[in-house]
């Protein structure tokens, strides 16, 4: 994509796209106030903050919703909401659904799947996950299954993707973490979400801003009018941005945010 430049001095109004995990909050955690205050000046100063994030809107936590934003984009892209309405939602297909399944029931790795509503495990996943509904095979989202009706918008994998990727793809996208994987629908990125969002808006590309720090994070740094990686993200995500602000710690975020105040 072609990249579109700005600067986050000027005064008109920006769409600013913010990472969750590593950006605002760190895992599970409540956002540090100082990140909440800014999202919150920034909004009373009428620009419109977005979360935008691998996380499946029932996977998003309520220290991080209690903060208030204009939109989210979940999911990495594959699910929207602006105020109290979905603009857009990107299940897995029926028979992609079905093919993952069967696929990590015969390898045997650990998966999530992850949904508008539920978190689901299959070949149970790390233990502080057990907790979610249990999948025991395809027939669970299939008519009159125990799951019927309630779709999957992404999963994650846990391990290094092997032979599984000839399956996986062209239909599905897979974003590489080291220990793990998160896989959309090909075609689903925060980039895109961000366009959905400033098309419903009316706002142009070069007012937008975008700020994360990890792998899934680089579509958006690329398309976003200025793409800000938080500091100490890897190398391929720092080399993606115009620019590099403090780490979570130095709670980076707030410091973007504040110049537009």
């Amino acid at each position: 994509m072609e990249k579109a430049h700005t600067d986050t001095g000027a005064r008109r109004t920006r769409a600013v796209f913010l990472d969750l995990d590593g950006t605002i909050a760190a895992e599970d955690r409540p956002p540090a106030e100082t990140v909440t205050a800014a999202i919150r000046r920034v909004r009373s100063a009428g620009h419109r903050v977005f979360l935008c994030t691998g996380r499946a809107p029932s996977y998003i936590y309520s220290a991080v919703e209690a903060i208030g934003f204009d939109g989210i984009v979940a999911a990495a892209g594959g699910y929207i909401r602006l105020g109290g309405r979905v603009l857009y939602r990107r299940l897995l297909e029926p028979e992609t659904l079905r093919l993952v399944i069967e696929t990590y029931q015969r390898n045997g790795k650990a998966v999530f799947l992850e949904g508008e509503e539920n978190m689901y495990s299959l070949n149970s996943p790390p233990s502080y996950k057990t907790g979610w509904p249990a999948v025991s095979g395809p027939e669970d989202f299939a008519p009159g299954g125990k799951y019927a009706g309630q779709g999957v918008l992404k999963f994650t994998a846990y391990g290094p993707v092997g032979p599984e990727r000839r399956l996986l793809e062209p239909a599905l996208a897979i974003i590489e973490h080291g220990r793990y994987a998160e896989v959309v629908p090909a075609g689903v990125s925060k980039a895109d979400g961000m366009r959905r969002v400033l098309e419903a808006l009316g706002i142009q590309r070069q007012d937008s801003i975008a700020v994360g720090d990890s792998r899934n994070d680089l579509p958006m740094l690329a398309y976003a009018g200025i793409g800000v990686a938080m500091g100490g993200s890897p190398p391929e995500v720092l080399d993606a941005a115009d620019r590099v602000t403090g780490t979570l710690a130095e709670n980076g975020v707030a410091s973007v945010l504040e110049e537009l105040l």
